[in-house]
């Protein structure tokens, strides 16, 4: 298993994957492709899924990413 940031993080709140993607509004599906690494967040989702696990949105970037 390949642990992104993502994953890692939801894996550290302990949420299961299906409650993240119900409180980011977004599918199961589209959820496990994003944090597999199969398909780029849109810069919305992506603020829905901070939000969801109360962290900041630059949690899900490199440091050198600006």
């Amino acid at each position: 298993m390949r642990l992104t940031t993502l994953k890692l993080t939801r894996f550290e709140r302990g949420m299961m994957q299906m409650v993240l993607a119900r409180r980011a509004a977004i599918s199961c599906g589209r959820l496990s492709a994003i944090e597999n690494g199969d398909s780029a967040a849109q810069p919305d989702e992506l603020q829905r899924i901070a939000d969801a696990l109360k962290v900041p949105l630059k949690t899900f970037y490199p440091d050198d990413a600006a």
